[in-house]
Order: structure tokens, then sequence, then C-alpha cells
């Protein structure tokens, strides 16, 4: 295997900056926490006490006295708050959208399955003349313009087009946002407003914008996948009212701090904005003494399509963007298929039931350019990707680039996974990538794709993270806010379980260990953002990042991961509460 110069620089040009670093903490003072921690760390699975100093672990023991290297001649705090307590490496959940949440988290939720959020719960509703009765109950009680609402899903709510909008609200502008966020639906006032008055006018404003003609329709009042960036847009100036954005990034750290998350990564920087603007608001928000919680930015790779000098861009990027909290990583996202919540997802035959087809984000060709571009030039890679036809094309894409050259610190993600096949999921396992997945598909969609779409055996199988287990696929399980709750025990709950809105077990087969899904939480979704030498377990020298627990999960069982609550955040040393 050929290796890659700069990468290999890369890697190893932190190994200096450690040693210093670590001399650094000797003159700083000692904490040593007292409780049951738990390390995810398979050489020394438990310690009842760890040193801290600097941000920093010094070191684990089962008892004060044999730290007493760490200890002795220094200032030492000995915290017993969480004795008797478990305590849990800081949790991780790898694929969160800042800017979406700040965004979403301003909007009224009227989704499928239930929410609890900082301004106020929704119960979810899983009807057609449910969905249309809370609908005219938010127009009459919402003043504002134009409405916009999150989490309508035909399966569940039956058909919504530009007319049905037009009745509902013939002379105020609304937005009715797909539960994917992958599309929007609009009424005619709201495409006045745009200036989009005519066929014609929408037409050409869409082929402006180089979106695909199949993800746009008039008629609908419809903005999907390639065509929802105009849309975005248009919505700039209401969704990213400086006041929302502030509100909003506020709302994302209380639910971080809230279920434990201390460190995440937002897997589309620039999506709403351009990367600039967003990696200056993201920052603002988390730059704070108020955050417990760091961030990795990694921008969208249509995005730096733009740019001609990769090695300047990302120097230039880091010095404006990182910071305590903030950081800049050699990582970029890509995409393959359409969103799984729209059944936008490439599917290989026998396709979908009602024989519509699957949409490309980005088209087979530009995708092979843009893995060759960003891998030989040193970056790590995330890819979104969700049918088993998408898996193909970023297999055989990836295959013939990755096993040619290989930097010491890059690696490959494949995002959300929501279908795959055995023989698919063999090979990813053959070329060492890792999986971000998305369990809340089998969840909110297991139920309605076997009778939609997909049949009751693919539906089944969805999120097929129990053979990724098998195969010794490294896997981390995410949130994609607001695809599911930022809740970490939630997520290992639905992996290891696999229970439907309804209440069905679909695809047993396919459930995660206990100690699978617990890993997914921690160690393994640091791993798959490239962060597991400083994060998601409890050893000498990583970050002190802990969550204070009111049970140990690995001894109630499958069944009662999702009750596990987070009692305290503990983040670089410093203590939280929730």
């Amino acid at each position: 295997m050929k290796f890659d110069r700069r990468g290999m620089l890369a890697g190893f040009g932190a190994l200096p900056l450690a040693s210093v670093a670590a001399k650094a903490f000797t003159q700083e003072p000692v904490t040593v926490f007292e409780g049951n921690f738990v390390t995810m760390e398979p050489s020394l699975p438990e310690a009842r006490f760890v040193a801290v100093s600097g941000g920093m672990i010094l070191g684990l023991a089962d008892s004060v006295n044999a730290l007493a290297p760490w200890t002795a001649n220094r200032e030492t705090k000995i915290d017993r708050r969480f004795a008797g307590k478990t305590v849990f490496p800081g949790l991780v959940d790898p694929h969160i959208h800042p800017m979406q949440a700040a965004v979403m988290l301003n909007i009224p939720f009227i989704a499928p399955d239930d929410w609890v959020l900082p301004r106020g719960n929704s119960a979810g509703v899983r009807t057609a003349d449910g969905y249309r009765e809370r609908l005219r109950a938010l127009l009459a009680s919402d003043a504002s313009r134009p409405l916009i609402t999150w989490g309508y899903h035909a399966l569940f709510h039956g058909a919504l087009d530009r007319a049905m909008l037009d009745q509902l609200a013939p002379d105020r502008p609304l937005i009715v946002w797909q539960r994917s966020f992958h599309e929007v639906i609009v009424n005619s006032a709201m495409l006045r407003e745009w200036g989009l008055t005519d066929e014609a006018a929408f037409n050409a404003a869409l082929a402006a914008a180089k979106a695909d003609p199949a993800h746009f329709s008039f008629a609908y009042g419809l903005f999907s996948e390639t065509a929802l960036p105009l849309a975005l847009a248009k919505m700039r100036p209401v969704i990213l009212a400086p006041a929302k954005v502030k509100a909003g990034m506020a709302d994302l750290r209380t639910l971080m701090l809230r279920h434990g998350v201390t460190s995440t990564a937002d897997m589309a920087t620039g999506i709403f904005a351009g990367f600039d603007v967003e990696a200056g608001l993201i920052r603002n928000a988390f730059e704070t003494s108020e955050c417990a919680a760091r961030i990795d930015l990694v921008p969208m790779a249509n995005e730096l399509d733009k740019v001609s000098d990769l090695d300047a861009w990302h120097a230039a990027a880091r010095g404006r963007v990182e910071g305590k909290h903030v950081r800049l990583p050699r990582r970029v996202k890509l995409f393959a298929d359409g969103a799984y919540f729209g059944q936008n997802m490439r599917m290989n035959p026998p396709g979908y039931a009602d024989g519509h087809l699957g949409k490309w984000i980005t088209e087979p060709t530009d995708l092979n350019r843009q893995v060759r571009r960003y891998w030989e030039a040193g970056f790590s890679l995330h890819i979104h990707v969700n049918g088993d036809e998408g898996l193909d094309v970023v297999l055989n894409t990836l295959e013939p680039v990755i096993t040619g050259l290989r930097s010491a610190r890059q690696t490959v993600t494949l995002e959300h996974l929501g279908y795959s096949t055995e023989a698919q999921n063999r090979r990813i396992s053959r070329l060492g990538l890792s999986v971000s997945g998305q369990p809340n598909y089998i969840r909110v969609l297991g139920d309605a794709y076997a009778a939609h779409g997909l049949g009751p055996d693919r539906a089944a199988t969805m999120d097929r993270f129990g053979s990724l287990e098998r195969h010794g696929v490294s896997l981390g399980l995410h949130s994609d806010f607001n695809m599911a709750p930022i809740d970490p025990f939630y997520l290992a709950w639905v992996a290891a379980n696999r229970i439907t809105l309804d209440g069905h077990s679909l695809g047993p087969q396919e459930r995660l260990s206990v100690g699978k899904a617990l890993r997914a939480i921690t160690i393994e979704a640091a791993q798959v953002i490239g962060r597991d030498h400083e994060i998601g377990s409890i050893a000498a020298g990583k970050r002190a990042d802990f969550a204070v627990l009111d049970r140990d999960p690995r001894k109630m069982g499958a069944a009662a991961l999702r009750q596990t609550k987070v009692e305290a955040t503990v983040y670089d040393g410093r203590v939280f509460n929730v």
C-alpha cells in the first residue's frame, strides 16, 4: 500500500505538542473524582477514582493513595459528589447539524413521533385528519409570517400539495417542512412573496440554481433535494434572524448538556448560509464559558469544490474558526443518494413497490471526482448514503481509490446507512470503513415502509446494525438532529430493541448487543469522527469528559436503556449540573 507523505506528517505533527502539554499539566492543581467509573476501556473497564488536571485525565485507580504519583506535592482536591454514582465517558453524538437545530428549535413540530424540547413538548400525530387539525390550530394560534412547521410525512399524514395548503391558508405564506428536512412544500402566497408567481418563473429560478428537474414541481409547490437550497436561500432572512439563531443555539446546548453529550461534529457546515457565515455563528454559540461541549466542523464537498488550493483554505479557515470548543479537522462531507425519511434513497431491484425512483444528491460521476480529489488531498471522508444502490455506487467508487493511497490518519465513514445488504456489510468490513448510523429509521419508519415502498422483509432489515457488529465494523449512533432526539441512550435503546412506534419488534437478529450499543455512543462514536485518541473513554491522557448517570446501563438490560438519565455532565474536568 502506498502512503501519502502529507497525511503522515499531519499525523505525527501532534506528538511533540502533546509532550509540551504534558509538562504544563504538572504545574496545575489536581482534582480527584470519586465514582463508579465505567471506562469503556477493555484493559481497565472500571475504576473508583480518577485524577484530573487542566481538563486532562492523569490517571485512574481504586484508591486515592494509588494516585500519589499525581497528587504528591501538588494542590489536590478530592471531589466525592459522585461517590456511588455510575460515571460514563462523556457521550458522543457524531452527527448533529447545529444550524439546522438552531432553525428547527424555533419552529413548531407536527411529526409522527413525540418530541421533548426545551421550549415545550410535541406529541406525535399519525393520521391525515390529526395532522390537518393540528395545522389549522397552529394557523389560528401562531401569527408568524410566514408560518413554518416541520415533521410532515405523507405515509402518516396523507397527500399534501400547494393546492391543499392554499385551502388552509389562501392569503398567508405557509411552509411545510417534510420530516426528512430534505424537502419543503409551500403555498401560492409563499411563492408570490418569493417572486415565483408562475411556472415559467419557478422553473427558470430552479434551472439557474442547477437543480435536478425531478426534484421540484410548481404544481405541488415542492422543493426537494437539489432544489432545496433555493428555498433555503429564500427562507434565510426569516430562519436566520440573529435573535432566533441565538435562542436556537442556546436550546441546542441545553439538549446536549441534558443528555451528557460532550462532543459532536457538524456534518455539513455551510448548508444554510455558506461555511464562513455558519462557522462564525457556531463559534459564537460554542466558544463561551457556559458551553459544555466541543464540536468539529465538517464542510460540504460541493462548497469546497469552488476552492482551488485546499491546503491554503484549510490553514486559513482553521485560523479563523478554531478555539477551545470549535475545531476544523481535515474532513469533508459528501452526499450520494437522497433522504431516507422521504423515500428518496436509491434502491437496487426490486426497487420501490410503487415504481418510483429514488434521487441522487450527487450524480455518481461527480461523486467519483469528489472522492478522488479529497482523498488524494489527505481529507477523511464522511459520505451520506442511504439505499443499497447508493451504497453500491459509494463502495465501487471508494475501493480503487482508498486501497491505492491512504495517509496515516485518513478514515472513511458512511453516514446514515439506512438500507444495506449482508454482502455489502461484508464489503464494508473488508474495506475497513466505519459507519455512523441513524437508528431512528427503524423506529419511525419500520411499519410504514413495510406497508408502502419496501415490503415487510426489507423494512424489517433496515438499519442492519447487528450485521455490522457481527462483521466487526466500528459503529457510532447519531441523532442527525432533528431526525432523532439528541439522547444517546434513546438511540442505544432503539438499536438494541428495534421496536417501532406501533410497538412491533422488527428484525430482532439485527439488534445490537447492549455492549455494542454503549460503545456506539462512546468510544466507537468517537472513532467515526477520528477522535478516539482523546475522547470516548476514560483513560490517562484523554479529555476529562464524564456523564454522571442515575443507573448502570450495562446491568439494566436492553429494554431499560432509554430510562437512563444523566444527572450531571463533566466537561474538561468542570462540573455542569443538568
